[in-house]
């Protein structure tokens, strides 16, 4: 888990350095005061957050605990966390929760959205393994890769939103555009990939291979969750549902993705395509200016 956490922050860290910065804080605890304020928002890995005053931003939690007693002035997203949102909470964003266990007092207030998926992936494998044939193994560990996407696209979502809006309408207005980009792109990292692994033999190669693998999987987080939020957006507007929020755009996004990886043949086709516009929206809009793209 610590070495998983590690690679989040190296790959965030190419991200920032490409997208612009945030203003996310990473922290692993922190009691915030009922009579003080905090400007910025916060990610935890396994940490500890109490918010007895007013935080002025959000909060992304992954395992750890969080207690709110105060105000948090935008979303909170938990994964596999405990969490106590108290009778004085008042959180004026969406309240996202994704297993773990979540006590909310009936008189606490969110303002946006209210989600909670309740799931533990050991209940998971019991009620699915006897159902899965000879591969149940594999189908599991699909199942878990899917989730994982889905935690990270909801940290990417929450540390970039502003971008991932952005890059999504780039998507609706120029698909072809950013289809034959993704080929190129594609092409491009492959003929790098092998020329770095012949110059890796003479050491030279080694750390422009990593940074080039790092800068790939950097796009590739951000091209998924673009494509997660904007088949959501579509799916929504699609069907007329209402009072959907950004973040369950993401989830609505990864759950299609899931089913395609269901579908034989035809799945695997739109998968392709799928992979190659997330190639194509991450190098797009990082250089969305060269290219003359316009959200």
């Amino acid at each position: 888990m610590k070495k998983f956490a590690i690679w989040l922050i190296l790959l965030f860290g190419v991200l920032g350095n490409q997208l612009s910065a945030s203003n996310y804080e990473i922290i692993n605890q922190l009691t915030l005061p009922a009579d003080k304020s905090h400007s910025g928002s916060l990610i935890s890995w396994g940490g500890t957050i109490k918010i007895h005053g007013n935080l002025k931003g959000s909060v992304i939690l992954i395992g750890g605990r969080l207690e709110v007693n105060g105000r948090v002035d935008e979303d909170v997203i938990c994964v596999g966390t405990y969490i106590e949102i108290n009778k004085t909470a008042l959180v004026k964003g969406d309240l996202l929760v994704i297993g773990g266990t979540l006590n909310r007092h009936p008189q606490s207030i969110v303002g946006g959205e209210f989600f909670n998926s309740k799931f533990d992936l050991k209940k998971i494998e019991t009620t699915l393994m006897p159902l899965l044939s000879d591969s149940n193994t594999l189908e599991f560990f699909m199942a878990v890769k899917i989730i994982l996407w889905l935690i990270i696209s909801l940290v990417v979502f929450a540390v970039v939103p502003k971008k991932v809006i952005d890059a999504e309408s780039i998507i609706g207005k120029h698909a072809l555009k950013v289809g034959a980009i993704g080929i190129f792109s594609l092409i491009t990292f492959l003929f790098f990939m092998v020329m770095f692994i012949i110059m890796s033999f003479f050491i030279i190669g080694l750390p422009l291979l990593l940074g080039l693998v790092l800068f790939y999987f950097a796009v590739y987080l951000f091209g998924r969750t673009v494509m997660f939020y904007f088949i959501g957006d579509f799916l929504s507007k699609r069907f007329k549902f209402k009072q959907v929020s950004s973040a369950l755009f993401i989830v609505i996004g990864a759950i299609v993705y899931a089913v395609l990886k269901l579908i034989p043949v035809l799945g695997t086709v739109i998968l392709i395509i799928v992979n190659i516009l997330e190639v194509g929206i991450g190098i797009s809009f990082m250089f969305r200016k060269r290219f003359h793209l316009e959200h």
